[in-house]
C-alpha cells in the first residue's frame, strides 16, 4: 500500500500523526497477512502438502483472526479519515467528493465482509496458502485502488 508521504504532510501535525500511523499499520497487517502462513509465500507456490495436521489447523484457524483485525483497522481508520476530511473548510456531508469518498469507504467494508464469510466458507475444502494468498490479493488491490481513486486526490487538496 502506498503511503501518500509529501500530502500528508500537509496536514495539521495531529491529523497526520493520525493518517501516518494508520497507513502503518495497515501496510503492517498485509505484511503480516502475506507471511502468515509459511506456504503462503507468494514467491513459491507451495500447497500445503508438507504441513501436518496441527500447521493446517492453526493456519486455518488465523484466519479469523485477520479477517476480524482488518475489518477493524480499516473501519477505524474510515471513521478517522472521514473526520479529518470534515475539518477541511469547504468539506461538509453534502460535498460530492465527501460523499463519493465516504460511499467507497462503505463499499470496502462490505467487500471485507463478504470476503470473510468467503473465507469462511473455504476454510474447509481449501489450502490455508491458497486463502491467505487470495485474501491478501484481494485486500491489497482494494486498498491500492481506494488509496488512488479517493486517498491520493484527498491528500493532494490538503496542499491548497
Amino acid at each position: 500500500m502506498v503511503v501518500h508521504n509529501k500530502a500528508i504532510k500537509e496536514l495539521s501535525p495531529t491529523d497526520y500523526l493520525v493518517i501516518d500511523q494508520e497507513h502503518k499499520l495497515l501496510e503492517k497487517f498485509l505484511d503480516d497477512l502475506r507471511d502468515a502462513c509459511a506456504c503462503s509465500n507468494l514467491n513459491q507456490l507451495n500447497d500445503c502438502q508438507t504441513c501436518d495436521h496441527e500447521k493446517m489447523i492453526s493456519c486455518h484457524a488465523r484466519i479469523a483472526s485477520f479477517l476480524f483485525c482488518v475489518i477493524n483497522l480499516t473501519g477505524k481508520h474510515f471513521e478517522h479519515e472521514e473526520a479529518i476530511m470534515l475539518r477541511r473548510p469547504h468539506v461538509t456531508v453534502e460535498y460530492e467528493y465527501f460523499r463519493l469518498h465516504r460511499e467507497a469507504h462503505y463499499e470496502i467494508m462490505h467487500k471485507l465482509h463478504a470476503l470473510t464469510d468467503e473465507c469462511f466458507s473455504l476454510r474447509n475444502r481449501s489450502n490455508p496458502s491458497e486463502i491467505y494468498n487470495q485474501f491478501y490479493e484481494i485486500l491489497s488491490n482494494l486498498l491500492e485502488e481506494h488509496n488512488h481513486s479517493f486517498d491520493d486526490p484527498f491528500l493532494q487538496s490538503t496542499k491548497i
